[in-house]
This record gives structure tokens, C-alpha cells and sequence, in this order.
């Protein structure tokens, strides 16, 4: 009788052997199949797959983070990140240390992270991680896992943007600042204009003449900053590059190191543009004398120009530039160079490497704001040691356009003008009142566009020319030239402004204002542009 708990044991059958055997072939197979398939899946996965243990020493490198980083497996298992593939800290400052000791003890706290990493040559990237604990059998935490993207070239397209971000904020700044400025000196130098009228002193005369030249000169700095803020010229010409370049040259030749050779290889056959001459004149100028002081022991100084036709839209630096026929001019010196991160700086305002008190920063964001008001584009190129090339992309005219002058007559005595003056700064509209009538024109000057408005429907048939300001508070110059419009349809007006160029003093123009003078401005330009007009019978004088 058998027991129920004393089984006896029989020896296997052959065929029971040979099933289980099978068995655990068929298992085994599938295991090292799917070991191979996931080997497979991590060795050629187009991301960074990585292990660490608790402590932040790496245990496992796939192939992707191999090539990536610049090391084989071999050479990183059993280092610690920092000082492997995460640099001590990041180029901000960011002290990497904490992060990686904090993600190694609380990973669960850092299931997706951001830094800067570092290859084995050097170089930095930046890596986006996602990061998961991994446990033992009993689900104790073994280290982590993490899974990482490169994200280098997203980090500089937003620093790009952040950048051109930056340069639009401070331009803005700029041209407020220069339009204020601008409204200050044309309140000086109109002051000292009328000191000189009722002065009959020779010193009195000579210290007015030293104001007017110190005016000057502030005016060119804030030309600078509104050139810089992209609110430079506001009316284009046909103008020859290579009679510009010739003019730079020239002056270069006279001011530089003599030990400077400068070379020009002018082989553009169409170097006719619509431009801006004392503006592209000044921005070579500049070019030119930021390569002299690469060079203080002298060296070469060249300038080329050739044209390119451009099949596509293409990005050029940050500019945009639609296809079409190009004058490339090329700016070359053999100077000390620049490294990369002062390249990329070259065209922010107010940044320079010059000691102080030897520049502002402000000529080559000038130059910047020069080529992208001529709807261009400016390359840098420089090798540390080796110099640098400035490559300034500028559209071809279709054909020169010569401009029809006029003979300016001085006009007569008893034949003056009836000026209404227009403009919110009351030391501007003194001044102004002051000289045209020192001058024997009858003047009458208002701090609004209510003020004027009012005036003109009563009197329009008794003013022959209003000078109106651009920028004013409530109602603008271009609102206030579209209301005297509809008032009189013949209004001759002239628009002044603190800006030299906005989109809107060109609809203005383009509305039927007859010109717009910059500030600052002498009397006798202003009275120049007024003879030219009334020559040319844009404005008739009164009978």
C-alpha cells in the first residue's frame, strides 16, 4: 500500500528529459534574443543612454553618448560625472557639483533636467536629461538612468533670439534717448545762432562759434545712437560705392599709421546702390578704424568689392536678405584678430575693448544699424592672430537716378514768409520765433495740435509754411499734417524731427509733406531747404 505523503520516486523517462530540456533551450534562446533586440535597441538609439550608480559613477555609455562625448565605454565606466562628461560648472557660473550630488541622492526630484556638458576635446554642449531611479530585485534604489538629447543648437537659436531680443530693447532706448538729445542741442545751438545775430562782439561771436561746433559734434553721437537704433536716414540716392570707398580711403590714408598700407580692389562692374552716402561712409570709416587699431605696428588695410546674385532667401549673421543682385565689399586687415565670444559682441552698443575714454562702444553697432536700415547684411570673420573680414552685403540699384537741383535765390527783403512752427518743446519753439523773426519772417509758434488746428481754420490763408514736429504728445506731426489737409488741401509743410528716419516720416512724405529737416538744425540750413523749395515752386511767397 502506497502512503499518500511517502511518494515513491521513479526514475525520468527519456521523453520527460528531453521535453524539459527543450524546454529550457526554447527559454533560454527567447531570453538572449530579447537581450540581443534591447542591446540593439540602446546601442543604436539616436539619444544619450547612460547609467550611474548612486554616487554618480557611470556604468553603462551607449554608442550615441560615445560619439557625442568623444570617449569609448571603456574609458568612462567607473568615473564620476564631474570632470568626465559635466563640466565643475556651467559658462554662467552654475555650480554643477550641487546639481549632480543633488539628481544622484533625490533623482526622483529631477525626472527631467537642463546643463550645460562638456566632451572630452572641450567642447560644451548642452544636454536636456530625463532621469528614472533603477532598483534591485527587492526594490532597492541601484542608481539611475538617464536619457539625454543634444539641445546645443535650440540653446544658441534662443540665445540668438534672445540677443537680437536685447538689441531691440536697448535700440528702442537709444532712439529715445537720441530724439530727446537731439531736441536739447537744437535748442543750444538755435540760441547761439541768435546770440550771434544781436552780437556785434568778435569774442561773443568766437565763444558761439565754439557752442555751434560742440553742438556739432553731439549731434554726430547721436547719430551714431539713432543709427544704431535702425532710425537713420530716411530718403535714399543713387550713389556710387566706389567713389565712397576712394573718399574713405583718402582719408584713412591721411590719419592712419603710415606703416598701414592701404589697398583698394574695386572690381564690382554695377557698384551703383540706393543708399546713403555720409552713412556709408561713416560705417566704412568706422570698419576702418577699429582694423587700424588691430594693427599698431602696422600691417595691410584692403578693400574689395564685387558683385553676387543670391538665387534664395538666405540668412546672413541675423540678417534676413531676400534673393537677388548684391554689391559685396569686403573689408580686410591682418591684424590681431578676435576670439570667438568678442566676435559675437563686436556689434552690441557700448561694447568695446578699448581702454577707457578710447571709445564708446558705438561704432560698430552703428555700422549694424546702417547695413540693416540699406535692407542688408554684415558678416565678421576673424582668426585670432590672423585678422579679420567684414563682408557688408548691400542691394543693387536698378539704375542711377540723377536728382533734378535747383538755383537757390536769396529772397528779397519785403518778400518774407508767414511760418507756423509747431512743436511740444517750448525752448524750440522760442528760439525758433525768435531768429525767423530776427530774419523778417512773421512767425507764430504753438506747443500742441489742438493749438494749431484751431489757429489754421481760422487763418490758413495766412500761413505759408508750417514747420511741425514729428513726435509730439496726443496728436502726431503725420496726424496733424493729415488734419491741415483737410483744412486746406495746399498746406505747405515741412516735418522736423529728432528722429532722422521712421517708417512714419516716410508715409508723411509719401502724404505730401514737402521735405523733413533732422535736429539738430542751423537756421541757414533750414532756410537753404526753404529757398530750394521755393525755387523749385514748391512754395510760393506771399504777394
Amino acid at each position: 500500500m502506497i502512503k499518500e505523503n511517502n511518494l515513491p520516486i521513479f526514475p525520468s523517462s527519456p521523453a520527460i528529459v528531453s521535453a524539459s530540456d527543450r524546454g529550457s533551450s526554447q527559454v533560454y534562446e527567447a531570453l538572449r534574443k530579447s537581450e540581443e533586440r534591447y542591446r540593439e535597441l540602446v546601442e543604436h538609439a539616436n539619444s544619450i543612454i547612460m547609467r550611474c550608480d548612486q554616487h554618480g559613477h557611470i556604468t553603462s555609455f551607449n554608442e550615441y553618448a560615445q560619439q557625442l562625448f568623444g570617449y569609448c565605454e571603456a574609458e568612462v565606466v567607473g568615473r564620476h560625472l564631474i570632470g568626465t562628461i559635466v563640466p565643475a560648472s556651467e559658462t554662467s557660473g552654475r555650480d554643477l557639483r550641487q546639481l549632480m550630488e543633488h539628481i544622484c541622492q533625490f533623482p526622483q526630484e529631477h525626472r527631467y533636467n537642463i546643463n550645460e556638458n562638456i566632451t572630452k576635446c572641450g567642447k560644451r554642449v548642452w544636454i536636456a536629461w530625463t532621469n528614472k531611479i533603477t532598483s534591485d530585485e527587492k526594490g532597492n534604489p541601484t542608481g539611475i538612468l538617464s536619457i539625454g538629447s543634444d539641445i546645443t543648437k535650440q540653446r544658441l537659436l534662443e540665445e540668438e533670439l534672445r540677443q537680437a531680443q536685447k538689441m531691440q530693447a536697448i535700440g528702442e532706448l537709444a532712439g529715445g534717448i537720441a530724439h530727446d538729445f537731439n531736441n536739447m542741442i537744437h535748442g543750444i545751438s538755435g540760441y547761439a545762432e541768435v546770440i550771434q545775430q544781436i552780437s556785434t562782439d568778435i569774442r561773443i561771436n568766437e565763444y558761439t562759434n565754439h557752442i555751434l561746433t560742440t553742438a556739432r559734434h553731439a549731434s554726430e553721437l547721436t547719430k551714431q545712437l539713432l543709427t544704431f537704433a535702425r532710425k537713420g536716414k530716411y530718403q535714399l540716392k543713387a550713389c556710387n560705392t566706389h567713389e565712397i570707398i576712394r573718399d574713405v580711403c583718402a582719408m584713412l590714408a591721411r590719419t592712419i599709421d603710415r606703416r598701414i598700407e592701404i589697398d583698394q580692389q574695386l572690381k564690382a562692374n554695377r557698384p551703383h546702390i540706393m543708399g546713403d552716402p555720409a552713412q556709408l561712409k561713416s560705417a566704412l570709416l568706422n570698419i576702418g578704424i577699429n582694423a587700424k587699431d588691430a594693427m599698431p605696428s602696422g600691417g595691410s588695410l584692403t578693400f574689395g568689392t564685387t558683385n553676387v546674385s543670391i538665387d534664395k532667401p538666405i540668412s546672413i549673421a541675423d540678417f534676413e536678405i531676400p534673393a537677388g543682385h548684391y554689391l559685396l565689399i569686403t573689408i580686410t586687415d591682418n591684424g590681431s584678430g578676435m576670439s570667438d565670444e568678442i566676435r559675437l559682441r563686436i556689434f552690441e552698443p557700448f561694447f568695446t575693448t578699448k581702454e577707457s575714454g578710447r571709445g564708446a562702444g558705438l561704432g560698430l553697432a552703428a555700422v549694424h544699424g546702417t547695413i540693416h536700415l540699406h535692407k542688408g547684411a554684415i558678416q565678421c570673420n576673424s582668426w585670432e592672430g590672423e585678422g579679420s573680414c567684414f563682408k557688408l552685403y548691400l542691394p543693387i540699384s536698378k539704375a542711377p537716378i540723377i536728382k533734378q537741383t535747383y538755383q537757390a535765390k536769396k529772397l528779397a527783403k519785403e518778400r518774407r514768409l508767414r511760418i507756423m512752427v509747431v512743436d511740444d518743446e517750448a525752448i524750440v519753439r522760442t528760439y525758433s520765433k525768435a531768429l525767423f523773426e530776427m530774419n523778417g519772417h512773421s512767425v507764430v509758434a504753438f506747443a500742441t495740435a489742438e493749438q494749431a488746428i484751431s489757429y489754421y481754420r481760422k487763418y490758413s490763408d495766412q500761413v505759408d509754411l508750417v514747420l511741425l514736429d514729428m513726435i509730439m504728445p496726443g496728436m502726431d506731426g503725420q496726424e496733424l499734417f493729415a488734419f491741415l489737409k483737410r483744412i486746406n488741401p495746399n498746406v505747405k509743410a515741412i516735418l522736423s524731427t529728432g528722429y532722422s528716419v521712421d517708417s512714419k516720416v516716410q508715409e508723411v512724405i509719401a502724404e505730401g509733406v514737402l521735405d523733413c529737416i533732422q535736429k539738430p538744425f542751423t537756421f541757414e540750413r533750414l532756410t537753404k531747404k526753404i529757398e530750394e523749395m521755393i525755387a523749385s515752386g514748391k512754395i510760393n511767397l506771399p504777394s
